[in-house]
């Protein structure tokens, strides 16, 4: 954590394009506690090592359908009452996960060349972190299901201009860019921070929570389903073919 109380969280798999696995997610679930907790952090600051910012879940894992669902719940859950300010550096393309979760950052500042993608349909699941509610409400209807139901890409810019992203920062000294802008509001006064961002979030907390318990329910149903029980295999085979094909270059799913 820096001397001004910016507390820097990284998903660090790069070598599978950051994908979040269990073990990464119960991390950022205590990390997230812990941040909250202490009176030192003032901003919270999430990015990605290396050329992605996260591909989503590691359907791959063996743990993911056990415990990562009602762990994810609760990343998310605890994202929606965070009292304090959170932003999202995205350093690189963003995959399932990784793009559906950035509407729950107060902030998110994106490298130009970037895009978010969300194949939910095609690996068998549903909207995740509230993008039920937030993809809709911000992008609007049509350009949601053009990434929900269709798992279409979207640029950068088009995200900057639907409003799902702050700022767009070219990648020549991106991270010191989202730092400045970091270091700013850690040295504003933190009780009007705080009151300011309850204003913003008060219409939309419980949306948030509903559509968060929504989506695990629906998640679990899915679960249970052929194409569930089929999708493991499935994701290995394409990962590992993909990673052949591009030599370790892209690992996005």
């Amino acid at each position: 954590m820096s001397p001004e109380g910016i507390l820097v969280l990284k998903y660090n798999r790069p070598e599978v394009g950051n994908a979040t696995n269990y073990v990464m997610m119960k991390d950022l679930l205590r990390a997230l506690h812990w941040a909250i907790e202490e009176s030192t952090v003032k901003i919270i600051v999430q990015t990605g090592q290396g050329k992605f910012f996260s591909t989503g879940m590691d359907l791959s894992s063996p743990q993911w359908e056990d415990d990562a669902l009602q762990v994810l719940y609760e990343i998310n859950k605890l994202m929606i009452n965070c009292p304090k300010i959170t932003i999202a550096a995205v350093n690189g393309p963003g995959v399932g996960y990784g793009a559906s979760s950035i509407a729950l950052f107060d902030l998110v500042y994106m490298v130009s060349d970037a895009y978010f993608f969300t194949p939910f349909v095609k690996w068998g699941l549903c909207a995740e972190a509230c993008s039920s509610f937030t993809f809709p409400s911000i992008l609007g209807r049509q350009r949601a299901s053009h990434m929900i139901l269709a798992g279409g890409r979207i640029t950068a810019k088009e995200l900057e201009l639907a409003g799902l992203v702050s700022k767009l920062i070219p990648r020549q000294n991106f991270w010191q860019n989202v730092l400045d802008m970091a270091v700013s509001l850690a040295r504003q006064p933190q009780e009007v921070l705080a009151a300011n961002k309850r204003l913003l979030s008060v219409f939309w907390k419980q949306k948030l929570l509903d559509a968060n318990e929504q989506e695990l329910r629906v998640f679990k149903e899915l679960l249970q389903t052929s194409s569930a029980r089929a999708r493991e295999g499935r994701f290995a085979e394409e990962r590992a073919s993909r990673k052949m094909n591009s030599k370790g270059t892209d690992q996005s799913l």
